[in-house]
């Protein structure tokens, strides 16, 4: 008789023989948290499940009444996960499925050989996907296989390595046009990379901290979310060989130029980039990370409107702040045609720098080159008198946008100094 059912919390293995043993027929919504001591057997004849929402709980994955789901979320299973096709068969059957939740699944529970590469899944009504801590075949699957254009909400915070090595290329594309959807629809987006791992995240907030989704959240609440949020995971360490590093290395540029770059390009909302640097000194990196994978970042996703470098990004910084201070020969990374000389990052309006105090002059000095190139009312003789090579001359002499206000921190990342275009340097 029951047409919504929910398991919460520890109960005895008696208790919940004689719950599930009882008649569901019309059971429609499933919901169990931790609950689970036996996989649950639902009876063949009835009405199909439309929500189910399991946690350290498991069901019998071949059940045909999982069909025509709108509703699938799957956190921590027990005893068993589906496999790869009995999850693709769950989602076949469930043309109308708005939420996709699935979270932390063990390597270990199932098999994830594929027989056969599964074919496209359009989910028209899908507007919510998230998707952390799965098996790389798993994530592999869901970003080969799913098409959905009108999706909302996406949440990917572990791409792992495995993705973006061997044959992740596939995955990558899949993901680009599932984020050309959830993109458009935020004011404010944040592209982070982190030196010492050369991890990426992007995200819709001003922050790196993930919106979670709940095993408990209401699913009208779930679906209005909008935007985005990805991750790259750690692909810089100690202990790893040369041939893996520069595998790691491939994947990140892949990364750029198959998701970062496609989403972003035809833009014009505020996009900022934060270079960060996670141990607290250089000499504790682990690794030494290419400066191209940042630099490459930089010229091939010109969308930036403002660039913030936070403490420790030494002795880049330096580096940065020259790249950005003159045109550049840019070879584009989708095949166009190429190469040619344009400015890095030419809508940058706004740049927020940290630094240690010993390099505190070097980098005022660099400062006020990137003042006299990209501040207001430059002209090109102003430009070509501060230094500009000749063979330049021809090439973009200002950037699109004029350079309006810097902000100077210290390695705390507290307020020093402040620049705008029309009161110029003050200490704050």
């Amino acid at each position: 008789r029951w047409r919504s059912l929910v398991l919460a919390g520890r109960m005895t293995y008696e208790v919940q023989t004689q719950l599930i043993n009882l008649p569901n027929p019309r059971l429609i919504n499933l919901s169990m948290i931790r609950s689970g001591f036996i996989p649950l057997r639902l009876e063949s004849a009835g009405t199909p499940l439309r929500e189910l929402s399991l946690c350290y709980a498991a069901i019998d994955w071949g059940s045909p009444r999982l069909t025509g789901l709108r509703d699938l979320r799957l956190h921590k299973p027990r005893f068993e996960t589906p496999t790869i096709e009995q999850l693709y068969a769950i989602l076949s059957s469930s043309p109308n499925l708005e939420i996709l939740d699935l979270a932390f699944w063990n390597s270990t529970l199932s098999d994830w050989s594929q027989s056969k590469t599964p074919g496209v899944l359009l989910l028209l009504s899908l507007t919510t996907l998230a998707a952390e801590d799965l098996p790389p075949p798993v994530l592999h699957m869901l970003l080969s296989c799913i098409r959905a254009p009108n999706c909302k909400y996406i949440r990917l915070p572990s791409i792992s390595q495995d993705l973006l090595r061997n044959n992740g290329s596939e995955s990558l594309k899949g993901l680009a046009k599932l984020c050309q959807g959830p993109l458009s629809t935020v004011p404010r987006l944040l592209v982070s990379y982190d030196r010492a791992s050369g991890s990426y995240t992007i995200t819709h907030r001003a922050t790196e901290l993930a919106p979670q989704p709940n095993i408990r959240e209401s699913s009208v609440k779930l679906a209005k979310r909008r935007g985005v949020y990805l991750r790259t995971e750690r692909v810089f360490y100690p202990d790893l060989d040369e041939d893996i590093l520069q595998s790691n290395e491939a994947g990140v540029r892949r990364f750029i130029q198959e998701v970062v770059q496609p989403a972003l390009r035809n833009l014009s909302f505020e996009v900022q980039l934060d270079l960060h640097h996670r141990w607290p000194r250089p000499s504790d990196t682990p690794s030494n990370p290419p400066k191209s994978l940042i630099t490459e970042l930089l010229l091939n996703v010109p969308v930036f409107t403002h660039l913030r470098i936070r403490a420790y990004f030494d002795p880049i910084t330096i580096d940065v702040l020259r790249l950005i201070s003159t045109p550049q020969l840019v070879q584009k990374m989708d095949g166009e045609a190429g190469p040619e000389l344009s400015w890095p990052m030419p809508l940058m309006e706004t740049l927020t720098i940290a630094y240690n105090k010993e390099n505190d002059l070097t980098i005022f000095r660099c400062l006020e080159v990137l003042i006299s190139k990209r501040g207001p009312h430059i002209h090109p003789e102003l430009a070509m008198g501060l230094g500009q090579p000749r063979e330049r001359e021809a090439g973009p002499s200002h950037p699109p946008r004029s350079l309006k206000h810097i902000v100077m921190q210290d390695k705390n990342e507290q307020n020093t100094q402040e620049w705008d275009s029309e009161q110029g340097w003050r200490p704050c």
